[in-house]
């Protein structure tokens, strides 16, 4: 947790005189938060095997998502499938319920 609120005047005043001028707090590294790391590698995966269009991975790891996530995950991914430049069909929404 960080010492300073960056984002409040008065605070990010007294940082600045603690520790000279600065804009953003140290990176705290990959180290403290595995599951970020581990959870982008995932999304690229996902979205790899949706270009690929291999369906019946991308319904299996989606499946696997936590229920709030699934929804956005297929957003994106019906996005970037439908992308003018890419141009790839993408399952409707009703076909990741089945």
């Amino acid at each position: 947790m960080h010492k300073y609120n960056f984002e409040n005047a008065t605070e990010k005043e007294q940082a600045d005189k603690e520790f000279g001028y600065i804009t953003i707090p140290e990176c705290d590294g990959q180290v403290k938060h595995p599951e970020h790391l581990q959870q982008h590698e995932m999304l690229q995966v996902l979205q790899r095997e949706a270009l690929k269009e291999n369906w019946s991975i991308v319904k299996k790891m989606i499946s696997e998502l936590p229920e709030w996530q699934k929804k956005d995950t297929i957003n994106m991914l019906k996005k970037t499938n439908n992308d003018p430049l890419i141009g790839k069909n993408f399952p409707d929404d009703a076909w990741f319920s089945q």
